[in-house]
């Protein structure tokens, strides 16, 4: 998340108040059609599971992600190696402590999409809507980030995409957790978007997260090839994004053009990713050429760069966007370098990504700055952790001399 940005997003003191959960509100509602998916599913914090049914085991009333593992191993094995697993990060640990004793709204507001389950928040509201302490919070669960059952259990109830054969053949009777309502919402671009795209601010029009509409706009929505087919290939929960090389690499296409000198040129076209590249305000990629003498030492002052982002900045509380150079689907940058110096004999393209780029700026601020210790040992790991987080797509050397 964009974190202290958003201003306003908060956390929680214990109060030493006992709750009744039973005077909670919880999830109580069952979806069948896709419309009432697409209008109802994604309400965020996910509400109140409730009581689990009677009869369910230790294992089918655990809303924890190794319990899910127990007879989903892979799809467990996979989302551990995510970012989705790790959405509890400490970068999102360092700001919410800062909020926590007294604007409790901003932390839901954040946890809405790093921990939905309204059981990964200590503050739920009653049924007057008044923050109040979360008898069934569970820490535990909170640190685990996007969980399994953040998408898939409602009011205790599992929910999943169709069989593999297109089929919604319900399961058998007595089959564990009463089996699931299968849905094509989870084969749907709108099922991300909840998360993946915000509804503001949008400086110069565009929403800091926009990636739905950027997809949205692209040929990859008018072929049906929607989130999923990229992110979740053979359903797999991996959800491989900026910070994977293989990822990002093999959405783009990156090439030397040829033509006349005294001119050399590098161009990095979106050539495989459904929405601009990159998305979002986080990231940024420098495209770069410098030149080389015989011996392929560097000339001097012959580096030129061009970057691959969208810069935005508050001002006031108001979000402004300074530039946005980020590549749409199809279209490409090209960074041409003019050959005068006669030393050259070869020019060296690289192409570096910085998934962090934003958080490892706003981090190093906020180190800066007079954070408690609690927050400083966490956004200080955090910064840390940005800052290692680049990346290499593309380096190679041509010869331009004779």
């Amino acid at each position: 998340m964009l974190g202290a940005w958003l201003a306003s997003l908060s956390a929680c003191s214990d109060s030493g108040v006992q709750v009744d959960p039973a005077s909670l509100p919880v999830e109580n509602r069952r979806f069948h059609e896709l419309d009432e998916f697409v209008a109802d599913y994604w309400l965020r914090p996910v509400p109140l599971q409730g009581g689990a049914p009677e009869g369910f085991s230790s294992l089918e009333a655990s809303l924890q992600p190794a319990t899910c593992g127990t007879c989903h191993a892979q799809q467990y094995e996979d989302w551990k190696t995510t970012i989705h697993s790790g959405a509890f990060s400490p970068g999102l640990a360092g700001q919410l402590v800062n909020w926590e004793g007294y604007n409790y709204e901003t932390v839901r507001s954040c946890l809405a999409c790093h921990a939905p389950l309204s059981e990964q928040s200590a503050q739920v509201p009653d049924t007057s809507g008044a923050l109040v302490p979360n008898p069934v919070f569970d820490a535990s669960l909170q640190q685990n980030g996007l969980v399994c059952a953040a998408c898939h259990v409602r009011g205790w109830q599992r929910y999943g995409p169709p069989r593999r054969d297109g089929s919604l053949t319900a399961a058998p009777p007595g089959s564990p957790h009463g089996g699931a309502v299968r849905t094509a919402y989870f084969e749907d671009s709108r099922f991300c978007s909840g998360c993946h795209q915000f509804e503001f601010p949008a400086p110069n029009g565009k929403s800091l997260q926009n990636t739905f509409e950027e997809w949205e706009a692209s040929r990859y929505a008018e072929k049906g090839l929607g989130c999923q087919s990229c992110h979740m290939p053979d359903r797999r929960h991996l959800w491989r994004g900026v910070h994977d090389s293989l990822m990002v690499a093999g959405g783009v296409t990156i090439d030397w053009v040829t033509g006349s000198a005294p001119s050399v040129a590098l161009r990095v076209t979106n050539s495989g990713t459904g929405h601009r590249f990159p998305t979002y305000v986080t990231p940024e990629v420098i495209v770069g050429i410098e030149l080389l003498d015989a011996d392929r030492r560097v000339i001097e002052s012959s580096a030129i760069e061009s970057a691959i982002r969208r810069v935005v900045e508050s001002r006031s509380g108001i979000w402004v966007e300074l530039s946005d150079t980020r590549l749409a689907p199809d279209s490409s940058l090209i960074l041409a370098a003019r050959v005068e110096e006669p030393r050259a004999r070869f020019a060296r393209g690289t192409v570096v990504v910085y998934p962090d780029a934003f958080y490892q700026r706003m981090f190093a601020g906020m180190v800066a700055g007079s954070l408690s210790d609690t927050s400083a040992a966490l956004i200080s790991e955090a910064y840390r952790r940005a800052s290692e987080s680049a990346f290499t797509i593309f380096d190679d050397t041509i010869r331009i001399g004779s």
